[in-house]
């Protein structure tokens, strides 16, 4: 499992950096998390239909606090990683 996280968060520092890389205003960031939301919601729809995508987003949304500890206005230090 700790491969699998290590894995997980060596992915994830990679796909920041190419995006940081590519972010040229303050508007790139908006576009950028659309982008990717949108791309996820489309793979989920190749497993999940809607009520169940719906109740996943509830329930992340719900959770996301909980779990993480998620304050927008104090995001986590550069270099961490939230799965």
């Amino acid at each position: 499992m700790d491969k699998d996280l290590q894995r997980l968060s060596d992915i994830q520092d990679r796909l920041l950096k190419h995006i940081e890389s590519d972010l040229q205003d303050d508007e790139d960031f908006l576009y950028m998390a659309t982008m990717l939301m949108k791309h996820s919601v489309i793979l989920y729809k190749m497993i999940l239909d809607d009520e169940q995508i719906t109740m996943m987003l509830d329930h992340v949304k719900d959770n996301l606090v909980d779990d993480f500890d998620f304050d927008i206005e104090n995001l986590p230090p550069s270099g961490t990683t939230i799965h």
